[in-house]
């Protein structure tokens, strides 16, 4: 059985998120394509994380999942290899806007 491809370390770099994979492999997000949201009175707000807030990046043990504790939000790297980078309204606004 072979082993999975996993995460194996993430950091912020010149306006990306980078992920490093088990494999030798390496991908990139413009940190300005994820969406980062919080729940605030029930409703789903988005907001930009401070430069502090994006320095701390871990890549879960099982390398399913990137965090970015201190904003207190985390995306799953297999969603972000599909090119899933928010919700369905956000993936939207991101798709009318590269028209």
């Amino acid at each position: 059985m072979r082993s999975a491809v996993k995460a194996v370390s993430a950091q912020v770099q010149g306006g990306y998120l980078k992920i490093a994979f088990s494999t030798g492999m390496k991908s990139q997000w413009p940190l300005s394509s994820l969406q980062f949201a919080r729940r605030i009175d029930g409703e789903l707000v988005n907001f930009r994380p401070t430069e502090k807030e994006l320095a701390d990046v871990d890549v879960w043990p099982s390398g399913e999942v990137v965090e970015f504790p201190l904003a207190d939000q985390a995306f799953q790297v297999a969603a972000l290899m599909r090119g899933e980078v928010g919700n369905a309204k956000w993936m939207e606004k991101l798709a009318v806007g590269a028209a």
